[in-house]
């Protein structure tokens, strides 16, 4: 689903700063997915999901849609294009799935310098309430870290800077067994669009951003 945002219209909610894969990249993740989320779990990644690697996420109020156009535009410029390494399939938060990036990859560097720049997406606009129901969350999740829950104060999320790690989520199950395995891919960047994210993490839809006057 798309939904179309005017430079003079507004943004408020969950949304996320993500990079869409290439086609290969996307049957690969659904086949990947089933294969390590068991019958009946809670979110598993496939068809009508769409896979994504995020390169920032909050709670928005009324941000100016142009605002957000120029930082897509400009992130896009940068990104599109890409090969990015995924490797390993690992456990993560106590249900998670990710297919991680690989660590050890030049590319690994060109994300992390994307990621400190998308997080001027919520610079001066994180919802308050929102975003305190985030911290209230981080609190509770993980035992009070304190960088984590600066983290998710100041940018609406925990998994931040040098905490970030960007990765596929395959789906989610609270009872997940899951090994870590390798599964060596090499995705290339379609587009980095503007999401409004569900519950965790799924993609709900996709914003059409202008950049001036619709």
């Amino acid at each position: 689903m798309t939904s179309e945002v005017s430079g003079g219209a507004t943004i408020s909610g969950f949304v996320g700063l993500v990079i869409q894969p290439d086609a290969a990249t996307i049957r690969t993740a659904y086949t990947l997915a089933a294969s390590v989320m068991p019958a009946g779990a809670e979110h598993a990644l496939g068809p009508g999901s769409l896979p994504h690697v995020t390169l920032a996420q909050c709670a928005l109020r009324e941000a100016p849609g142009e605002r957000c156009a120029e930082l897509v535009a400009s992130l896009d410029a940068e990104l599109r294009g890409r090969s990015i390494p995924l490797s390993a399939v690992v456990p993560f938060g106590g249900g998670f799935a990710f297919w991680c990036v690989d660590e050890a990859s030049p590319a690994r560097r060109i994300l992390q310098t994307a990621h400190e720049r998308a997080l001027a997406l919520g610079e001066g606009l994180l919802d308050p309430v929102a975003n305190a129901a985030v911290v209230a969350q981080t609190i509770r999740l993980t035992g009070g870290d304190p960088v984590l829950v600066a983290n998710a104060r100041a940018h609406g999320y925990a998994f931040v800077g040098d905490r970030y790690a960007p990765h596929i989520t395959l789906g989610f199950e609270p009872e997940l067994t899951l090994e870590t395995r390798m599964h060596p891919h090499v995705m290339t960047v379609e587009r980095v669009v503007l999401v409004a994210l569900g519950r965790h993490g799924r993609v709900a839809r996709v914003y059409a951003l202008q950049a001036g006057p619709g």
